[in-house]
């Protein structure tokens, strides 16, 4: 079965979620929602339950099966399902949009395909911070590993903003809105897991 074939019978499946405002800034992560659970401590699943975070599902092609798990932010998902696909293939020329690369990319986490370090999920440093970057030609996805395979996305960007003479974004602003979300959740335990590539990807 080819990629393009691939790519386009793969669709994410959950509904985006209604939200106020556009995903233009990294920071406004928590809704009213999961800011009424800083009062208290919860499971993971609890926080599954309420909305706050989402287990991001896709059609898999046929033969391929969960390996690993993938969960957002609901202002993750609705840029994933809403903002990449209006936008263009960048400086790098790619063969596919920046919406084919995602669905592709995805499905590679999820399988449990192989994934090259730094060319397509990177720890960013300093490494103690937990912070992990999931990287297309155009797109950059940044989040933590909660438990070995398993990643959660906070925000996302298209790779030209961070790059001179376009440059509009700094890595350093989504590094910190990942570990202020990580921060502000109300979760029972460990909140990230570290280790080598190899022991979480």
């Amino acid at each position: 079965m080819g990629c393009a074939a691939s790519l386009n019978r793969a669709t994410l499946d959950r509904p985006a979620p209604r939200i106020g405002s556009s995903f233009d800034s990294p920071y406004h992560l928590l809704t009213f929602k999961s800011a009424k659970l800083l009062t208290h401590m919860a499971t993971f699943d609890n926080l599954l339950q309420d909305g706050t975070i989402v287990r991001v599902k896709l059609r898999l092609p046929r033969g391929k099966f969960d390996e690993r798990e993938l969960y957002a932010y609901p202002e993750c998902l609705n840029w994933m399902r809403k903002t990449v696909p209006t936008m263009v293939t960048g400086r790098v020329q790619s063969a596919f949009t920046p919406a084919e690369q995602l669905i592709n990319r995805l499905i590679q986490w999820i399988t449990g395909e192989p994934m090259v370090h730094d060319r397509m999920f990177k720890d960013m440093e300093p490494q103690r911070d937990g912070v992990w970057e999931l990287k297309t030609a155009d797109l950059r996805i940044f989040g933590w590993m909660y438990k070995p395979k398993k990643f959660i996305a906070v925000c996302g960007g298209y790779t030209d903003d961070y790059k001179e003479p376009t440059k509009i974004k700094n890595y350093a602003d989504d590094k910190r809105a990942v570990m202020t979300a990580r921060n502000a959740l109300p979760l029972d335990g460990e909140k990230f897991v570290m280790g080598d590539f190899d022991e979480l990807v």
